[in-house]
């Protein structure tokens, strides 16, 4: 009886251990979703006072920065009321360098397919259309004071990521 015992013990104490390192992390996906609003900023566009565009861009290294170790990601959600395709000639997007005078071009744009969606990487409104920006990480960038430009035709937005937007809570 007493070796079951020790046993039982050990396979508690290993769950519990297991446990601990799964909150600690930060892989819990409230926490993870939080992350993810304190690493979204948003623009719209509007034209003859109606909405022509809204964007929502995600730096997702914020929210784990052990999963996105080789590139710097954002998730872009674009949303267009008129329902038209975004074509890539009216958006351009960089990301600015350590000096603040000159601008990174992604290494790739990829749209992503309603079936690469999860807990907490999913568009905020169903209609829109979602792109992973990825860009070469290098010294150039200033990962604490992170500046991604979007640039609808000749419209130029500036998403500011040196802040937080609230203070991270643990659950």
């Amino acid at each position: 009886m007493g070796i079951w015992r020790v046993g039982l013990v050990l396979v508690l104490a290993c769950a519990f251990v297991s446990c601990t390192n799964y909150f600690e992390k930060g892989y819990h996906p409230e926490l993870l979703e939080e992350r993810k609003i304190q690493a979204t900023r948003k623009f719209q566009i509007i034209r003859n006072d109606k909405i022509d565009l809204v964007v929502f861009a995600t730096y997702l290294n914020d929210i784990e920065r052990t999963y996105y170790k080789n590139l710097e990601y954002f998730f872009i959600e674009i949303y267009a009321p008129s329902q038209e395709p975004i074509i890539f000639k009216r958006l351009r997007i960089d990301l600015a360098t350590r000096d603040g005078k000159s601008w990174l071009e992604p290494q790739y744009i990829r749209l992503l397919n309603k079936n690469e969606y999860d807990e907490v990487l999913h568009p905020i409104n169903k209609w829109s259309n979602c792109y992973l920006v990825a860009f070469a990480k290098s010294t150039l960038i200033d990962t604490d004071k992170m500046l991604l430009r979007i640039v609808v035709d000749e419209q130029e937005e500036k998403l500011d990521y040196s802040f937080k937007v609230i203070p991270f809570q643990a659950l």
